[in-house]
């Protein structure tokens, strides 16, 4: 005991309890017990300040108490004496350090004696506040992942009306945390689904059925509309509502997207069948003509009036199925994005003629003399001679003239161009046909859309012209447009980039007009593996006097070429052994001078350019007119027009 009280300068006289049975007590006590003087220098400690601390009893006798903290915590936290004289306790958490240097997070309870002295029990609550932490960090982490989810957790004692929310939930609802009640449960719903919800609740807390809903509300920061699923669970003998609520309102939004989606698709499908049973329709239409007039030739082959008629229907017929082949692969390039631009020089003035002159013979087979037709241009030379791709743009006039007079009983149909203010080129094609309703003039512009099917069905087409029209627009850099009225007519418009240059030349090119005479005698190499192609060209350019050599592979074209006198090569493109321009390129090798001019049914621009740099004179696409073919072996064995 001296060595215990060896700092004393006071005793326990008046004590009803002997020292050794006071300082048995402490030793027995859970918690450390530090006894300092009014200087803070330790005068009693117990067993558990030594397990503590690390420190024997002299060592803690020997030391002053503020020796046991971190400086950094003293000065956050100073060992308040001015409230300790006054006679308060003092309750609060600090961090020691032990013998060893370890840091232990203590709970600090201290109260100043009558003597002046100080007593303080100090309790480690190091696993406690690792516990606390660990509880913090679960619940951070529970937060983030309701709002990640959006969703929470609620809970409401019905007795007395108190509710506890998560953060969560409270966010979903757009109140604080400290003021979500049963109240805004009950207010922020939207009023057509509050019948349902008391009705939920009723069955829920009187038959003890959990309930499963989904409705609106309507948030109290913000005033948004929100969708929400709510599940609940009553805890009968408790008088307890738990349950969890989600945000649903991004899921609600992609089910409709998916519900209209798969309308669409269902939509699209139809149309895609409407389409194709169109297509079938307008494919074997004048595959029956062709079949039909050309099975009529054998017992109409003394007959020439009949023979020219029957030829011409034959022709007319194959021309319109090339028609539709070509409408069906500008869809797939436009698709793709294979489909290049071509500038070049054009005038608007020659086109015109053109299209004038082509849709008069138009008129003309389709019986449709009835209709006024006219093109009229407000540009003046040499404002006129444009820079755009010529072909894409004849297109484009080409499919809405087309269109006008197809639906276009009586009255005019008429087209022209200006340049506007904004400095653009503008074409427009009017006519006084049937209209179009407001709410599908968006539509008219999508494929396999045809907006009355029994008025297609009388007029033809295969709904792929107006949507092949937008893309070869967009291409050329414009927009169009469009107005209309049921029963009154369309006008189609579009506008393009003005582009002009001063004409040095007429862009009409000299057409070759095909000479038997100048062909006779002229040997040509036929490079062509499909036998009736073969037999065509041989017929048709034996027929005109030249001599023909017959190839079906780019290696036997090239042998021939080698040992032959040859003056022209029609090179097919598509060949069993090789590309028909790697046997351009070979031949030229042995014969530069020689002229090849490329035949294929790959019909695009770059086709054209492909050919032309292989070595190729000339390009020509199937199916091969008898005029263009014959005019262009004109042109390129030297000779001059007849």
């Amino acid at each position: 005991m001296k060595k215990f009280f060896k700092r004393r300068a006071f005793n326990l006289n008046n004590s009803n309890v002997s020292d050794d049975i006071f300082y048995t007590i402490l030793d027995l006590a859970p918690d450390a017990f530090l006894w300092g003087n009014s200087a803070g220098n330790l005068i009693a400690v117990n067993n558990k300040a030594v397990e503590l601390t690390g420190y024997s009893k002299d060592e803690l006798l020997s030391m002053n108490i503020s020796d046991l903290f971190h400086a950094k915590d003293l000065n956050f936290n100073p060992l308040r004496y001015d409230l300790l004289k006054s006679g308060k306790t003092l309750k609060n958490e600090r961090e020691i350090i032990t013998k060893s240097g370890k840091n232990v997070q203590v709970e600090m309870n201290s109260k100043a004696m009558p003597d002046g002295t100080c007593q303080s029990f100090i309790r480690d609550i190091t696993e406690r506040k690792k516990a606390e932490e660990v509880i913090r960090v679960s619940e951070a982490r529970l937060t983030r992942a309701e709002i990640a989810s959006k969703s929470g957790n609620w809970e409401l004692h019905l007795d007395t009306q108190i509710m506890v929310a998560s953060v969560g939930a409270t966010k979903i609802y757009g109140v604080d945390k400290d003021h979500m009640d049963f109240s805004v449960v009950k207010k922020v719903p939207l009023p057509e689904y509050r019948p349902m919800m008391d009705q939920a609740l009723k069955e829920l807390i009187e038959d003890n059925k959990p309930y499963d809903i989904e409705f609106k509300i309507k948030t109290v920061d913000t005033g948004k509309i929100k969708d929400i699923h709510s599940i609940a669970i009553y805890d009968k003998e408790k008088r307890i509502l738990f349950g969890a609520i989600q945000d649903i309102t991004e899921r609600k939004k992609v089910e409709k997207e998916l519900i209209k989606a798969k309308e669409k698709a269902e939509e699209s499908n139809k149309l895609k069948t409407a389409f194709l049973q169109n297509l079938s329709h307008e494919i074997r239409t004048p595959m029956n003509a062709i079949i039909g007039f050309s099975e009529l030739l054998k017992d109409s082959f003394d007959d020439k009036k009949n023979l020219e008629k029957y030829t011409a229907i034959i022709t007319q017929r194959s021309y319109d199925l090339l028609d539709i082949i070509n409408d069906i692969l500008d869809i797939a390039k436009i698709d793709s994005g294979q489909l290049s631009v071509n500038m070049e020089e054009c005038n608007i003035d020659s086109i015109f003629v053109d299209l004038t002159s082509f849709f008069n013979e138009y008129c003309n087979r389709i019986g449709k003399n009835q209709i006024k037709f006219s093109l009229v241009s407000d540009i003046s030379p040499p404002d006129n001679i444009i820079i755009t791709d010529k072909s894409k743009l004849k297109q484009i006039l080409i499919n809405l003239l087309s269109n006008a007079l197809k639906f276009t009983i009586k009255g005019s149909v008429t087209g022209g161009c200006k340049i506007t203010e904004k400095n653009r080129l503008l074409f427009y094609v009017e006519d006084t046909g049937i209209g179009i309703p407001l709410e599908k003039q968006k539509q008219v512009f999508e494929r396999f859309i045809q907006l009355n099917q029994i008025q297609a069905m009388k007029v033809g087409g295969n709904g792929l012209g107006l949507s092949i029209v937008k893309g070869l627009v967009n291409l050329l850099g414009g927009e169009i447009f469009l107005e209309s009225r049921v029963g009154k007519g369309s006008t189609f418009s579009f506008s393009i980039p003005y582009k002009t240059i001063q004409a040095s030349h007429s862009d009409k090119a000299d057409v070759l007009k095909p000479s038997v005479k100048n062909l006779l005698n002229k040997t040509v190499l036929i490079v062509e593996d499909d036998v009736y192609n073969a037999k065509y060209m041989t017929e048709l350019l034996s027929g005109v006097g030249m001599k023909t050599l017959l190839a079906e592979r780019g290696e036997e074209a090239i042998g021939i070429s080698k040992i032959s006198q040859v003056d022209v090569i029609l090179m097919d493109i598509r060949l069993p052994d090789m590309n028909g321009y790697e046997a351009v390129r070979r031949i030229k090798q042995f014969k530069p001078g020689l002229k090849i001019i490329a035949q294929t049914a790959y019909a695009s621009y770059n086709e054209e350019q492909e050919a032309l740099l292989s070595g190729c004179c000339d390009y020509l696409s199937k199916p091969i007119r008898k005029d263009i073919l014959l005019s262009t072996l004109n042109k390129h064995l030297g000779l001059s027009p007849a």
